[in-house]
């Protein structure tokens, strides 16, 4: 048994620890992007945290290819026009400033590093753009008609 219903068990006050649960999904949206850009490139790649990443167009090729489904689970609403940005689009243009970007981390020998490239497009990505994480969950429930309302 976890030790969370060990404890649940013991204690009389267990509204506290579902709510511990609950939080563990309200980080911020710019941490959440980062780490699933991450998981992505590294399950496509299998490159490390401070693997040197080349500025070639085979691995900006890779990298788009891999990065794409995770920019699908969120919804991005462009702030000077109001409007929404399909995520083909949003990759697109942080492409380019990655691209052009001449200030990412670099290791001891002045190369970019895998994750010095997906912070740099995270925080690029939260601040041009408003950034939502898509509830799957509720989607389903809309879907099933358990939750009208929303």
């Amino acid at each position: 048994m976890s030790a969370l219903f060990k404890h649940r068990a013991k204690s009389a006050n267990t509204y506290e620890d579902w709510a511990k649960i609950a939080g563990r999904r309200s980080s911020p949206t710019v941490v959440r992007l980062r780490a699933g850009l991450f998981l992505r490139y590294h399950s496509a790649t299998g490159a490390k945290e401070f693997d040197i990443f080349l500025r070639d167009a085979k691995t900006w090729a890779i990298f788009e290819h891999a990065v794409l489904p995770e920019l699908a689970n969120f919804s991005f609403l462009n702030r000077s026009r109001q409007s929404a940005v399909s995520s083909p689009a949003v990759l697109a243009d942080a492409m380019f400033h990655l691209w052009t970007a001449t200030d990412l981390g670099r290791d001891l020998n002045g190369r970019p590093t895998t994750i010095a490239v997906i912070d740099e497009l995270a925080y690029y990505l939260c601040s041009v753009y408003e950034a939502t994480r898509i509830d799957r969950r509720a989607q389903k429930r809309n879907w099933l008609g358990l939750n009208p309302a929303r």
